[in-house]
């Protein structure tokens, strides 16, 4: 049986970290593609590395998403969606984002993609029925079938080191640590999850429902682009009947970001953390589509935004123009295969 094909998507502004990065992993990514996405106006250094590498850039989102370029955001990791467009393009089995700072675990990195496409294909499992009394189980429970078996799309890895904390909690572990455990679970149909982008896997189906939505200095809120892309592909997964796994395979995250400066970027929007999730969960979706799903969900963003919320009103938009993107799938010929704009087809 062949190998899975798949597209690892990166987003970077550090070169020293990206070569390290690539060198770590290189033995685990022979064969594969990597999407390198540098968040600079022009490629501002070159990869060394036996990877087959595409490296791009402003530049280049420019140059392929023209008028609806606007829609991919600049100075924050987010500038990682062109790459899971690009990727789309491509047509993977699946495919995986990293931040460049996430390294092989202590194991080594031999199997850390299969291990994500082994987490896809086994599906997602869990209990179907609740019982109505504890200690005992009433009458009309079924004795053995009382799972639901779903197709799962999305595999949310996590980390061992540096934790995925905001910056409340991470100043709050600087006097009480806790212990972390990583469970292997499928996320329960109904419930939302803290989705996070530095080790997520998915098939290629799922692109138009993992937009990261618009963040950084240009609009006034950051870091919760993961967060949000995570709650509305949840949604449309739960409507779908598709199922979301979490836990392995973990990462080793290197660097701890700034507490004082992440506590800056998640301010603004904290408190629209705590009821976008409602509006949300309260949209009736009657599409059969992952992009005709999130089209539902722009809406509803929109109408909920009126003249008062600009920052909302501008996400329903661009939210929009990313499922116009996602129009006939370019299927390269045998002696073909669709390039970054830098490099040279073969």
């Amino acid at each position: 049986m062949a190998e899975p094909r798949v597209c690892i998507v990166v987003p970077t502004v550090r070169e020293e970290c990206m070569q390290q990065f690539l060198a770590a992993w290189e033995p685990e990514f022979a064969g594969q593609e990597v999407i390198v996405v540098e968040d600079h106006p022009e490629r501002s250094f070159r990869l060394a590395t036996d990877a087959h590498v595409s490296h791009y850039c402003w530049r280049d989102i420019e140059a392929e998403l023209g008028e609806r370029a606007w829609i991919v955001p600049r100075r924050t990791d987010c500038v990682r969606s062109f790459g899971y467009w690009q990727a789309w393009r491509r047509q993977p089995d699946y495919i995986v984002t990293l931040d460049d700072d996430c390294l092989p675990p202590a194991a080594g990195p031999r199997g850390f993609l299969r291990a994500h496409w082994q987490r896809l294909e086994q599906g997602g499992h869990h209990d179907a029925w609740v019982s109505t009394t504890s200690g005992t189980i009433p009458r009309g429970v079924p004795y053995q079938a009382r799972a639901r078996s779903q197709r799962c799309v999305v595999n949310h890895g996590l980390w061992t080191n540096v934790i995925d904390y905001d910056a409340v909690t991470q100043l709050s572990q600087v006097r009480t640590p806790t212990a972390v455990g990583f469970p292997d679970q499928t996320i329960p149909r109904g419930a939302y999850f803290p989705m996070c982008g530095m080790n997520l896997a998915w098939r290629p189906e799922l692109t138009p429902a993992l937009y990261f939505l618009l963040m950084g200095r240009d609009h006034g809120v950051d870091r919760f682009g993961d967060i949000w892309a995570g709650l509305l592909c949840k949604r449309i997964c739960d409507h779908l009947g598709l199922a979301i796994n979490s836990g392995s395979p973990t990462v080793h995250h290197a660097r701890a970001s700034n507490v004082w400066a992440n506590l800056r970027k998640e301010a603004p929007g904290m408190e629209r953390n705590e009821t976008l999730w409602r509006l949300v969960d309260g949209t009736v979706l009657t599409a059969t589509t992952p992009a005709g799903c999130y089209r539902q969900l722009a809406e509803a963003f929109a109408q909920a935004a009126g003249d008062q919320d600009p920052w909302l009103q501008k996400v329903a938009q661009a939210m929009q123009h990313w499922c116009d993107l996602f129009g006939p799938v370019l299927v390269p010929t045998p002696n073909q295969r669709v390039v970054a704009t830098n490099e040279v087809a073969v």
